[in-house]
């Protein structure tokens, strides 16, 4: 080592100080085969316990009032200002939506 004037030694490079490999994709496993069910998390079903909590869900969630309601004042005005009965989100929340196209790719329409 070779010291020149009031300069400090540069210190030896450990085997620490070098990054280890990043973890390899394959050491995860794959998540099981199932879907993000609003309320329920990810979760795995069968297609028929699929379409049997899709018809809860539409049961449960549903919109509140009339579709337009017309104000009584001027200018007269038609509003859709409906929400979910169950969730109080606007309507069409994000429940029933999923329930609907769940019942749509099983049967092809929504009961």
């Amino acid at each position: 080592m070779v010291t020149t004037g009031l300069r400090a030694p540069l210190p030896a490079v450990s085997t620490w100080d070098v990054p280890s490999p990043p973890p390899r994709l394959v050491d995860v496993p794959p998540p099981p085969p199932g879907e993000v069910v609003p309320g329920y998390g990810y979760v795995v079903l069968t297609p028929g316990e699929r379409l049997t909590v899709a018809g809860h869900m539409l049961a449960v969630h549903e919109p509140d009032g009339s579709a337009l309601q017309l104000r009584r004042s001027w200018p007269f005005l038609a509003v859709n200002d409906r929400a979910c009965e169950w969730c109080h989100n606007p309507w069409p929340c994000s429940a029933a939506s999923w329930a609907e196209q769940v019942q749509v790719d099983a049967y092809g329409w929504a009961l």
